[in-house]
């Protein structure tokens, strides 16, 4: 079936929503290299886009030490990623739920060569994780 008769087929009898299990939500998470974390600062919710490595069922980011992100250090977070195909109408999305915490010099010097390596310019010398506490992961299929 080509990518026109999915479009069709979708749009006539709708698209439905399929829950992924835990190794398909986690094979979609290390598939991508960005990420947005969603949190609490100054009683407002906040999102934040940022590049990010999977590492032994934990999101790691590298942020800045007075950065918003700094901000979710103790607290609990959500953390998403997904792809999304406007033209089928279809997509996925994966979130990670967890306490995010600094990680010690001893976690940093296991995991210096595999933390991610930041996009965005600026000293981002704190490295966060968010350990996957709870994951669910969702697909919107075409019919």
């Amino acid at each position: 079936m080509s990518a026109h008769e999915d479009y069709w087929l979708a749009m006539s009898h709708g698209a439905r929503i399929v829950e992924l299990d835990r190794a398909e939500s986690l094979r979609l998470l290390a598939a991508k290299k960005v990420g947005r974390l969603a949190m609490v600062h100054d009683g407002a919710p906040m999102i934040i886009p940022m590049n990010f490595t999977l590492t032994d069922e934990r999101v790691i980011f590298r942020t800045l030490a007075h950065g918003l992100a700094a901000h979710a250090v103790g607290h609990p977070v959500a953390f998403e990623v997904d792809d999304i195909d406007d033209f089928l109408e279809a997509g996925w999305s994966v979130v990670v739920g967890g306490t995010a915490r600094l990680l010690s010099e001893e976690e940093l010097s296991e995991l210096r060569g595999g933390g991610p390596d930041p996009w965005a310019e600026g000293p981002r010398t704190l490295y966060v994780e968010v350990p996957i506490e709870h994951l669910s992961g969702r697909q919107l299929v075409p019919r």
